[in-house]
């Protein structure tokens, strides 16, 4: 048999290197024993930054598989979590002003995130409290010393230097719009699929909806999207002609960013429920979490609050993109002809959808006047019947121009197959088609 490849550390050897890789963590409690008030994100941020450093130590001697060190692994795990969300909602709170915000979109919000706030804050205390009770049970002892309130101050700008940079060219801003703006209504469509629109739900309806309808994985997925979102839009639109020329981009900007971080919150909320809260109750040694962190109030956080605004924000951003749809989409029609032998057969009608959802902007087949969705497969292949009746050769496609400018060199290539309907290679511009 092999030899295990990783020695075994002893538990009081191992308490040794604890004590000194903790040092800097420990110090957090005797400042937060000082200073219960509202903290700054500088102090957030230091906050992570050491529960996480710490956190790696632990996991790095496989502390949480250990009977003696499980529980405190669990305590500085949370408050990481914890950490995460209290950093993210001391960003919005602080550049909130940025948002230019009207009327409605700020109704109860600012309310809402300041107890939201308060309420981290005193889970994250009562967590450091039973650090310490833990700490002294293992046999640590507390470092001298504390930080220093001086460390964590918060800047508050009144002015700004003047806007001067050179300003990006438009280039393909226009063209960008219409796509990000269809991509935003998706993610909202991804979350009506999920069932996040619901509004708030009572407290005794909570546990049927975390993790059943939002779970990490889901928030992380409809997160992923909204940055690519903001991404986009800074590289291609922030800093543009078009940008300065129409006002409502910026204000389309917030109710990008807002869901954005609003789900971050709920994607370490879900974590710290489904991986530290949810479990506990099902592994003995674990249960103590549920004392000192507050389930349900962190569902509720997490739904009635977090999920509630995010998914209010977005709602609030829809009208802007439909009309950015509607201004930004330089519409066109060509007349291009039927696939070969096969006609528009499920490969070339795959091809298409593809072509469609990659610029995100409606493209409709138009047979005898009638339009069918040509984003949708089983919408062409009903075409598909028609024009093979009629013994159609050309057919009539309307849409954005750039999504045209493409199905033409589509057709070009016979839509991707030989007159047997075996695939070919397609056109080297085409090739996102295939990937």
């Amino acid at each position: 048999m092999n030899a295990s490849l990783t020695e075994i550390i002893p538990e009081d050897e191992f308490l040794e290197l604890a004590q000194d890789h903790s040092r800097n963590f420990l110090k957090i409690h005797t400042f937060l024993l000082n200073e219960r008030r509202a903290h700054t994100r500088k102090f957030y941020s230091h906050l992570v930054v050491e529960s996480e450093e710490f956190e790696s130590f632990l996991d790095d001697h496989c502390a949480r598989d250990n009977k003696t060190w499980h529980f405190f692994c669990e305590l500085v795990a949370c408050i990481r979590n914890l950490a995460k969300a209290a950093f993210i909602l001391g960003h919005i709170l602080k550049r909130y002003h940025a948002y230019d915000f009207q009327g409605d979109e700020s109704n109860h919000f600012l309310e809402d995130a300041q107890k939201v706030s308060i309420f981290i804050d005193d889970t994250i205390f009562s967590l450091f409290e039973e650090v310490k009770k833990e700490a002294l049970r293992l046999g640590m002892t507390f470092p001298d010393g504390t930080l220093y309130e001086d460390s964590f101050g918060e800047y508050y700008p009144q002015k700004r230097l003047p806007y001067n940079i050179n300003e990006e060219e438009e280039s393909d801003a226009r063209r960008v719009l219409a796509k990000l703006a269809s991509q935003y209504l998706g993610v909202i469509s991804k979350v009506e699929h999920f069932g996040w629109n619901n509004g708030k739900n009572h407290s005794d309806r909570l546990m049927c909806v975390v993790p059943v309808k939002v779970d990490e994985e889901r928030s992380r997925e409809v997160n992923a999207l909204i940055h690519n979102l903001q991404s986009t839009y800074d590289h291609h639109i922030r800093r543009t002609p078009l940008e300065m020329q129409d006002e409502n981009l910026k204000r389309f900007r917030s109710f990008i960013s807002m869901p954005m971080h609003l789900l971050s919150i709920v994607n370490w909320l879900s974590h710290l429920y489904e991986r530290h809260i949810l479990t506990a109750r099902r592994e003995k040694g674990r249960e103590g979490i549920t004392f000192i962190v507050d389930g349900p109030k962190v569902l509720d956080v997490l739904v009635n609050f977090a999920l509630f605004h995010a998914n209010r924000y977005l709602q609030a951003g829809r009208n802007l993109a439909c009309e950015f749809l509607g201004k930004y989409t330089e519409i066109d029609t060509c007349e291009l002809r039927v696939p070969e032998k096969l006609g528009f057969h499920l490969r070339p009608a795959s091809l298409i959808v593809k072509l469609a959802r990659h610029y995100g902007t409606k493209l409709s087949l138009i047979v005898d006047g009638k339009e069918y969705d040509a984003s949708n497969v089983l919408s062409i292949t009903m075409a598909a019947g028609l024009i093979a009746r009629k013994g159609y050769k050309t057919v009539l496609f309307e849409g954005d121009k750039r999504c045209l400018a493409d199905l033409k060199l589509l057709s070009q290539c016979n839509y991707g197959e030989d007159d047997k309907g075996n695939p070919t290679a397609p056109p080297r511009e085409l090739t996102h088609l295939w990937t």
